[in-house]
């Protein structure tokens, strides 16, 4: 199953989406660095959304680029996340392999199940609202983007 953008995130992002940069070699994924900020923000402020297939846009089913050798800490941090809003305890060894059983599937190219790509995605659905909230207008300049959005994640990240 593919990952896939709020449509509406994929034409927020288009102020800045030409600075987006792919790693020399690496397989082309238009739209995935907007769909990981997306993400980052859902997770980082636990906001999760459905989105309809007519309001999304297809991805791809792999993590490209910059993100492939990065892909199984996105997804451990989704499982964190997962785990922590189902109230499961990492000690709780049955529980968690339910869910990891569940949203894991090793031999997949994004390491995830059907059922976890969907869920996955939810939160890159939901971070885009969280976006919306954190900028009064839609980005202009990546500078001012990265700086803006570290400071939102520390702000969302207790220490």
């Amino acid at each position: 199953m593919d990952f896939f953008i709020d449509k509406e995130a994929r034409s927020w992002f288009q102020g800045i989406s030409d600075e987006f940069g792919s790693a020399h070699g690496s397989r082309p994924a238009p739209d995935f660095d907007a769909f990981y900020f997306c993400f980052i923000a859902g997770i980082a402020r636990r906001r999760k959304k459905h989105l309809s297939v007519g309001q999304t846009r297809q991805l791809v089913n792999y993590f490209p680029g910059v993100y492939d050798g990065r892909g199984s800490l996105l997804v451990a941090l989704f499982l964190s996340r997962v785990l922590e809003s189902r109230g499961i305890d990492s000690v709780e060894r049955q529980n968690v392999r339910k869910v990891v059983s569940d949203l894991v599937h090793p031999q997949s190219e994004n390491f995830l199940s059907d059922e976890g790509v969907r869920e996955f995605n939810e939160y890159a659905f939901g971070g885009f609202e969280v976006l919306q909230e954190w900028f009064d207008t839609r980005p202009t300049s990546l500078d001012v983007f990265l700086r803006t959005f570290k400071r939102r994640i520390d702000e969302a990240i207790p220490t």
